[in-house]
């Protein structure tokens, strides 16, 4: 006799009519801790699918909240929840999808001082995030707690999908680490503010997450563990290889003090929202430092009477004289002030930081947009309000 509520036993029957998938499949998946990081393009279609299939017990952590943006790629939101909490919207839907589920809805950020903590009791780590320092730091706390780790990531039309598995109890096994040993600087690589991704690619890529997930949790397949699988949305092509482990790779036993910030990090410095633009009323100047295809996403409008220029970071990284000559233009028209600005806040600072004595030499005073435009208030006109 099933320990499943009937209910449960009833709205999963189709799943247990499967080939090598019985009711001890389904009561092992009943029974699964799953903890999953970001409530994402990844982790939206991620949950929505444990939770359609079984899983009895989802945690989830994400400080942030709906934005309209996000709506293309992580369906578990609407355009009503903008503004909510994630983990908390994707909670009431979880629970629609399964009554008897348990949801921890974690309004937070993982970090060094809470992931060890937190994957306590867990059964298996789902890694939905989307910058390089939480994937790192997300496998080392996987390894140092031997949890299984389901890993996934997506930029533009490609994604890749493991599992790892590290660490006590598996120390013959397989870890990110084995693929990439050191964390990369996150200037190196795409942030997720500009590279874009297909929205549809996420549930594709979230699809086969969650397949490796009920594989590993039923008993079903453990021998996948190390095997990276490559998706390629334009050829609809899937690329498989096995990542040996590294002999003479250390396990990892604890975590670092600071993985430093994402790929979206945002500096934590700069005028005030009312500054800039009562600066940019005055006829100040604004410079655009993202890419072109970025221009579609543009929530943020500044006054008729500023200055507006566009030079996108991929130009000035590569040739820096451009950003030079911009600034002699500028000089040329008399500004003495010009506001940086991208989607985060991040490209705008690093613009500041190589060219700041450039523009001082020309009597120029530049100021990053903290937060970038995806930080800045809006009002049925772009601008923020007055009040």
């Amino acid at each position: 006799m099933s320990q499943l509520p009937r209910e449960e036993l009833h709205r999963v029957a189709r799943q247990t009519l499967l080939p090598g998938f019985g009711i001890a499949q389904q009561e092992a998946l009943h029974g699964t801790h799953v903890f999953v990081i970001g409530a994402g393009g990844l982790g939206c279609p991620l949950m929505q699918q444990l939770a359609a299939a079984g899983v009895g017990e989802i945690s989830v952590i994400d400080d942030d909240t709906v934005d309209l943006t996000n709506i293309h790629r992580q369906i578990l939101f609407g355009a009503q929840d903008v503004g909510r909490s994630k983990v908390e919207v994707a909670a009431e839907k979880l629970e629609q999808l399964q009554p008897g589920i348990v949801v921890h809805a974690i309004h937070d950020r993982l970090t060094a001082d809470n992931a060890v903590d937190y994957l306590r009791g867990v059964d298996i780590l789902v890694d939905g995030s989307d910058t390089f320092a939480t994937k790192f730091l997300a496998a080392d706390a996987a390894e140092i707690t031997g949890t299984p780790l389901v890993w996934g990531s997506v930029l533009r039309f490609r994604g890749d999908c493991a599992v790892w598995w590290s660490g006590p109890g598996a120390e013959s096994g397989v870890g990110m680490r084995d693929l990439y040993p050191l964390q990369p600087d996150p200037d190196s690589v795409p942030d997720c503010a500009t590279a874009g991704v297909l929205g549809v690619t996420t549930s594709v890529v979230a699809g086969l997450m969650s397949t490796e997930l009920i594989q590993f949790a039923t008993g079903m397949n453990r021998d996948r563990v190390g095997l990276l699988s490559i998706y390629n949305a334009l050829t609809a092509s899937i690329d498989h290889f096995h990542v040996p482990r590294d002999p003479a790779r250390e396990l990892t036993t604890q975590l670092q003090h600071d993985y430093g910030g994402g790929a979206c990090a945002v500096p934590e410095d700069d005028d005030t929202d009312a500054e800039i633009f009562d600066k940019l009323r005055d006829g100040a100047a604004a410079i655009d430092v993202r890419e072109i295809s970025e221009a579609a996403i543009d929530d943020f409008f500044f006054d008729s009477t500023a200055k507006h220029y566009h030079l996108p970071t991929s130009v000035w990284l590569e040739d820096p004289e451009a950003a030079r000559c911009l600034l002699d233009s500028l000089q040329a028209e008399g500004l003495s002030e010009a506001w940086v600005y991208c989607a985060s806040g991040k490209r705008s600072a690093s613009f500041i930081s190589a060219f700041a004595e450039d523009a001082e030499r020309r009597g120029i005073t530049l100021h990053n947009v903290a937060g970038g435009i995806k930080g800045q208030p809006a009002t049925s006109h772009g601008m923020p309000s007055s009040h």
